[in-house]
């Protein structure tokens, strides 16, 4: 015999899985886009400073020379404006609002998304 019920919340469960997985893969896409950003800097910034102490050009002169540099610093200056905790999530949105609505029920999930029954408290 077949219980509907059963049947409903391996499809959520399946379903929640699914999400979690997409939102851990943009996670992880932004924190390559940091990455790649945070190394040009600090490689072009190497040199910027190594051009700086040979000549005594005005510092944007020398910063319209270093192109990578400019460009490096001004997208982690919009980043630090759209916020890091917003580009690389830790615990996706989803997973937080879910736990919440599943916990009157005595379910919660774990980072896969999978459910978990929470066992009744004993007094």
């Amino acid at each position: 015999m077949e219980y509907p019920d059963q049947e409903d919340l391996l499809a959520f469960e399946r379903r929640l899985a699914e999400v979690v997985n997409t939102e851990k893969r943009s996670s992880f896409r932004w924190r390559l886009v940091m990455g790649a950003i945070f190394a040009c800097s600090a490689i072009s910034a190497c040199h910027w400073v190594r051009d700086a102490k040979e000549s005594e050009s005005v510092v944007f002169q020398i910063m319209s020379s270093h192109s990578a540099f400019a460009f490096s610093l001004a997208t982690i200056c919009l980043l630090i404006l759209y916020g890091f905790n917003h580009a690389v999530k830790q615990d996706p949105s989803i997973m937080r609002d879910t736990r919440e609505m599943l916990s009157p029920f005595r379910l919660n999930i774990d980072n896969q998304g999978r459910l978990i029954l929470v066992p009744p408290q004993t007094e």
